[in-house]
């Protein structure tokens, strides 16, 4: 008797031959980082003034600031300031007297990026911070931003 593996693979042999006689199938490739590395390290770098003015309690918050001010940061210029005041009001919402310095904050992230980090076009797309006993480990997903 043929095991339900083999002719499982056989099927999917035979599935892949007509594929291939009707589609050009490339194999994967993932995006490839740019000159400036691994995104989740720039991002890092990018908020390290920020990061530098708050606690480790805030850490989370301040990264998550960083990553909108990234991605706005990659808006054309006449949307950015909209996305700035959308930002900060939700990022006030927590704390309302503290706005000013939210969108002081928020300004320079923005010029930030774009002074230093112009180059480098990925959209951030989602990023998780794991907490492992007294460090984070950030990740982040991305997609390149056509100029």
């Amino acid at each position: 008797m043929i095991e339900p593996c083999v002719l499982l693979m056989g099927g999917l042999r035979r599935l892949k031959r007509k594929i291939a006689d009707r589609y050009a199938v490339e194999p994967f490739r993932g995006i490839p980082e740019s000159e400036g590395g691994k995104l989740s390290v720039v991002i890092l770098d990018f908020a390290q003034p920020l990061i530098d003015e708050v606690g480790d309690d805030e850490f989370e918050a301040v990264i998550a600031m960083a990553v909108f001010c990234w991605n706005i940061a990659l808006f054309p210029d006449k949307e950015q300031e909209r996305e700035i005041r959308r930002l900060v009001k939700e990022m006030a919402r927590g704390a309302p007297g503290h706005m000013d310095e939210i969108e002081t904050w928020a300004r320079r992230l923005v010029d930030r990026k774009k002074t230093l980090f112009a180059d480098d076009r990925r959209l951030v797309v989602d990023h998780t911070i794991v907490v492992k006993g007294d460090s984070f480990h950030l990740s982040v997903v991305s997609t390149p931003v056509p100029r």
